[in-house]
């Protein structure tokens, strides 16, 4: 049997890895320490045994078994970080099929990843790859240099010093780099080794981990004291979405989006690069959303879902926020959603189960998730009522308990519990959180303020729990009432324009989008913010958190006009899990046309559309005639579409996939042909089609008869598939305003001589 690859990975210093009851034929164990010359069979990062039918083994100790059914234990001890295993042979290998503990918990599966696919890596190296930078422009300010290099970016620095030392601010503005009392991020340096021989500089340089900057002010004796060298570092996923309008400030935003997404997925979706670099689970759960429609990387949400949730049992909420712990469970049933992975959601459901569970215990004796002493209520940097119970929050812990009964039907498991306290809740909230002569839901019962935010409101709207009345009173008393507090986080305003998306609000959706994110750019934001405020003055914009320059200018929640135009423009959503079957209904929300891809499991759709709106409806009546039961919106299987596209050549370019008929001329029987090619439907069906057998086939649409010829039957062309486009992580622009990515990625440059 062919050796499998695999390293295991667990957040302990200890680690039992065993295979029970393995069936051998005959088999030769060498293990010894995984430090400089590694065994022929085990390898291990730190120290400790092997284990064969109970009998211990020290590494480096040769194991004989003969035929029959064997128990291996290995147990690792690496006080210096991940304790590892990786197992190669002809009969035992390491892989996902081992069980795993830590010396005083259950057994569990084993954590693996093909990231890590040779004996000398090392998980806890995580594997980015680099280019090199320079400066678009640089000046002389006050005895030293102020570097631009022209957009923001997240950096590692490799400076060579001849001599006396150096100081480097960093900036994601220009004003804060220049601050030196004031500077978030800064750095210092001194020369260690002097210069050798006729060498200029020292042979080895000093390392500065990465940090987010757009600007490096650096003062030192000289300029020829140093030399800098800067590497962007980054994650090498491919984007697979896109998105190109006739609306140049929309479409530069959607490009502005997409870098800032990409900035901040790396091990995990980070909140930001420059303050926290931390994994925030609401944060997350937007970057999930994101991810759907530019990377559609899995693997990046696993880690990230699995990084959140640690270990049992809970003592604190995920983040020590309550609406952060709601919003994970929600998470996991989404990500189902995207991926189709059953196995990942039977693996994290004892999780779910324990996170519900405490969530559950914590309830006030009205049935709501209150505060309890250390929890945090946040929503949203607004000001909202947050006395007792909060409407919003028990919103959210409705939709995780529908999330968590979805994932336990996925899986089999009985979770009758949970949908009943669902449904219990929603009734509550109804009760006690819905004024009818407002019109809204408010914040808190408790303080009898009756305080009306969006906030609490929009979640009703997306999540389904307002019916029609109340629907259409939350629409006209809160999203489109302009004396209700305007949300100022791009966090929230994902929510709220997902709100106006779904009551048909489009067009207002774009002139928000356009004015909200066009005005960062018109700020000269180069990535988006954490928090933006639209009429404070340029001296406040920069500050948080009592720091004069602690927003974060490169935020991931800022990205979400990615996952808006690819849900709601584009139109494309799932309608199985994993993309099995999935729906187009584009909508042009004003712009005259557009154009992009989105991801559908291991596929992409293209959806141009013109947006002229005689032409749309001139189309959708195209449709109707044509294909009669399959109306807008479509419905189709995915899993044969693989990169190719059946679109309709009309004026609208519409490109959306079809159920056809194909018979072949020398041939009676007929066939459904489910995406093997691009097909071209022309105007007047009046082209000859060409196969690969070289035979003339024919489309049969049977009950469009009105655009059938004499024989019955309507011909088409039929093209070669298009070879995907292969896709790079973010560099610089080109002149005409696209995106330039790097060249393969590499890894990080080693060192040598000046």
């Amino acid at each position: 049997m062919r050796a499998q690859i695999g390293m295991f990975r667990i957040q302990r210093f200890l680690l039992r890895l065993a295979i029970k009851y393995v069936s051998l034929s005959r088999a030769h164990i060498n293990a010894q320490p995984g430090k400089g010359f590694l065994s022929e069979t085990v390898y291990v990062r730190g120290a400790g045994n092997v284990e064969i039918d109970g009998k211990r083994r020290a590494f480096g100790t040769p194991i004989d078994l003969t035929g029959g059914k064997h128990t291996i234990l290995i147990s690792v001890l690496n006080p210096e970080g991940l304790p590892c295993v990786y197992v190669e042979g002809e009969t035992v290998v390491s892989g996902g099929d081992w069980l795993v503990n830590d010396y005083g918990r259950e057994w569990v599966r084993a954590g693996s990843s093909a990231a890590y696919a040779g004996k000398l890596d090392d998980p806890q190296v995580f594997k980015f790859c680099y280019e090199k930078l320079a400066p678009s422009g640089e000046r002389k300010v006050d005895g030293g240099v102020l570097y631009d290099f022209g957009k923001e970016t997240f950096a590692r620095l490799r400076i060579y010093m001849s001599a006396g030392e150096a100081d480097i601010f960093y900036g994601e503005t220009e004003e804060e780099a220049l601050d030196t009392e004031h500077s978030y991020l800064r750095a210092h340096v001194r020369a260690q080794t002097a210069p050798s021989g006729l060498q200029k500089f020292p042979a080895h340089p000093q390392e500065i981990p990465a940090r987010a900057f757009r600007y490096l002010y650096i003062r030192a004796a000289s300029e020829e004291a140093y030399r800098l060298e800067v590497y962007y570092e980054y994650l090498p996923l491919a984007v697979r979405g896109s998105f190109h309008c006739s609306d140049e400030l929309f479409g530069r935003i959607w490009d502005t989006a997409a870098y800032t997404f990409h900035l901040n997925s790396r091990e995990f979706f980070l909140d930001g690069i420059k303050r926290d670099r931390w994994v925030w689970s609401g944060d997350a759960y937007q970057s999930y959303l994101v991810n759907r429609y530019l990377f559609f990387d899995r693997d990046i949400c696993k880690r990230t879902i699995l990084a959140l949730r640690g270990l049992d049992p809970v003592e604190k909420h995920i983040n020590t926020i309550m609406d952060y712990s709601f919003f994970w469970l929600i998470s996991v049933y989404d990500y189902y959603e995207m991926s189709g992975d059953r196995e990942f959601v039977q693996r994290i459901f004892p999780k779910i189960r324990s996170l519900m569970d405490f969530c559950l215990s914590r309830l006030d004796a009205d049935g709501f998730a209150a505060q309890v002493e250390d929890d945090w209520i946040f929503i949203d940097w607004a000001d909202m009522d947050k006395t007792g119970a909060v409407c919003a929050e028990q919103l959210l812990l409705a939709r995780s308990l529908e999330a968590a009964a979805e994932c336990g039907r996925v899986i089999g498991e009985e979770c009758a519990v949970w949908q009943n306290a669902f449904e219990g809740l929603r009734e509550r909230i109804n009760r006690f959180f819905w004024d009818e002569e407002k019109g809204a839901f408010i914040d808190s019962f408790s303080s009898g303020k009756r305080n009306v935010t969006r906030h609490a409101n929009i979640f009703a709207l997306l999540f389904g729990y307002a019916d029609g009345l109340q629907r259409q009173k939350i629409i006209d008393n809160v999203l489109l009432n302009d004396a209700v507090l305007q949300i100022r986080t791009p966090y929230f305003k994902l929510y709220e324009l997902e709100a106006l998306c779904r009551a048909g609000r489009l067009e207002t959706v774009t002139e928000k989008i356009r004015t909200y994110w066009g005005a960062m750019l018109e700020a000269g934001a180069t990535s988006f913010w954490e928090e933006y405020t639209p009429d404070l003055p340029r001296d406040e914009q920069l500050g948080m958190y009592g720091d004069k320059y602690g927003k974060s200018l490169c935020h991931a929640w800022g990205a979400s006009p990615v996952y808006l135009a690819g849900r709601y423009y584009l139109g494309v959503r799932p309608t199985a899990p994993g993309y099995r079957t999935f729906e187009v209904a584009p909508n042009p929300g004003g712009l005259d046309w557009f154009e992009g891809t989105v991801p559908v499991g291991k596929g992409n759709v293209s959806v141009p559309v013109n947006g002229r709106a005689d032409l749309l409806a001139e189309f959708r009546e195209l449709v109707k005639k044509l294909f009669v039961s399959q109306l807008l919106p479509f419905r189709f299987p995915a899993q044969e579409i693989h990169q190719y596209l059946i679109y309709h050549r009309n004026p609208l370019l519409f490109r959306v996939p079809v159920f056809v008929e194909f018979r072949h001329p020398h041939n009676s029987v007929s066939a459904v042909f489910l995406f093997r090619n691009s097909i071209r439907i022309l105007p007047h069906f009046s082209r000859p089609c060409k196969a690969k057998d070289a035979g003339r086939i024919t489309v049969r649409l049977a009950a469009a008869s009105s655009y059938l010829s004499q024989d019955g039957t309507s011909r088409f062309s039929i093209a070669e598939p298009r070879r995907p486009h292969r896709h790079r992580p973010p560099g610089n622009r080109l002149s005409d305003g696209r995106i330039r990515f790097p060249p393969r990625p590499e890894p990080f440059p080693q060192t040598s001589p000046a």
